[in-house]
């Protein structure tokens, strides 16, 4: 069945989420903060999420969810993270906004860095569908894109952007890039870089003291050992739903438990990274996540610090408490 158009009625969020929620209902969630989110539109604007930007938040705020950074694979989203800030002032909840350093918007550049920063950036992606590695590998992102972009294969081929120079070593660009991240006090994602970059970048962060989350590797290992290299170097390593839920998908729920008990609670990070028309909208992308891993036997203390805590280690933003209810569940 081919994808809808722009025009196609899908339901909002608020008519996906229960009536009224029951006791506990989301209490996983309580102050949770999701590095990796993707608003509508993202790669296409014929491509429908399950409800508005604004309809999720007020369902993420429902279910105790605190924030989250606003991602996209072609733009810079500063603007839109500052709009919808202040349309859900009421609510308290935090939009951050990102950009990734695709092609589309200047590849790797310390300077391009420095101009998001000046606009109200707090994260910078590393590049993904304009990466090398996926380019090589003709990523999901870059068969959506090719569907509507005629002259797609060949601007990727052209412009695709490796993070390391012939030697191995990470190229000039890419330490360019994780110094004004530094400087700015901006936190790094690696994108879809290839485990061998992510390492690079990894261990170039550890020298200089730059936060990195390592962006769902469980696509580019073929063990979770791999993994703990990572948590080693002092990065965080993201766990993501959304890859659960691909019809295409070779991980479940399972590989993430075990990717877990790898790396340790004190790295992991927990996400959505979910967009696609088969998902449910993320506030409920997460607690499906939440509540599968406790049923997997993660208790709840340590599920808060992958969901809360170290999310905001990574940002560079104000812990919450264990305790936190400052953003507790609606109950109708």
């Amino acid at each position: 069945m081919p994808d809808p158009g722009p025009d196609s009625r899908w339901p909002a969020a608020a008519e996906v989420r229960p009536a009224a929620l029951p006791p506990g209902y989301g209490a996983l969630l309580q102050g949770a903060f999701d590095a990796h989110v993707h608003g509508q539109p993202d790669i296409l604007a014929a491509l429908q999420l399950r409800g508005s930007d604004l309809d999720t938040i007020r369902l993420a705020h429902a279910y105790g969810i605190a924030g989250w950074v606003l991602k996209s694979h072609l733009w810079i989203t500063t603007d839109r993270a500052r709009l919808l800030q202040e349309q859900a002032a009421e609510l308290h909840f935090t939009v951050l906004g990102s950009i990734t350093l695709n092609p589309v918007m200047g590849g790797l550049s310390g300077t391009l860095v420095e101009f998001a920063a000046a606009h109200g950036a707090r994260v910078v992606f590393l590049p993904t569908w304009g990466s090398a590695a996926d380019v090589a590998r003709d990523g999901y992102i870059a068969r959506l894109l090719r569907s509507a972009i005629p002259s797609f294969d060949r601007y990727a081929e052209a412009n695709a952007i490796s993070l390391l120079a012939p030697d191995g070593r990470l190229s000039g660009p890419a330490t360019e890039v994780i110094d004004a991240c530094r400087e700015r006090g901006l936190a790094l994602a690696t994108g879809h870089a290839s485990l061998a970059e992510s390492r690079a970048v990894a261990a170039y962060c550890a020298e200089t003291g730059q936060r990195v989350l390592v962006t769902h590797p469980l696509h580019y290992v073929s063990s979770t050992t791999e993994l703990r290299v990572f948590a080693e170097l002092g990065a965080y390593v993201e766990f993501c739903n959304g890859p659960l839920l691909h019809p295409d998908g070779h991980l479940s729920v399972r590989d993430i438990h075990e990717a877990i008990a790898a790396v340790g609670t004190d790295r992991a990070v927990l996400t959505t990274d979910a967009f696609s028309r088969w998902a449910p909208p993320q506030p409920e992308c997460l607690r499906m996540f939440a509540e599968q891993l406790a049923y997997l036997g993660w208790p709840a203390t340590d599920l808060h610090r992958m969901l809360a805590t170290n999310p905001r280690a990574f940002l560079g933003i104000t812990p919450v408490p264990p305790d936190d209810a400052s953003n507790s569940p609606e109950e109708d």
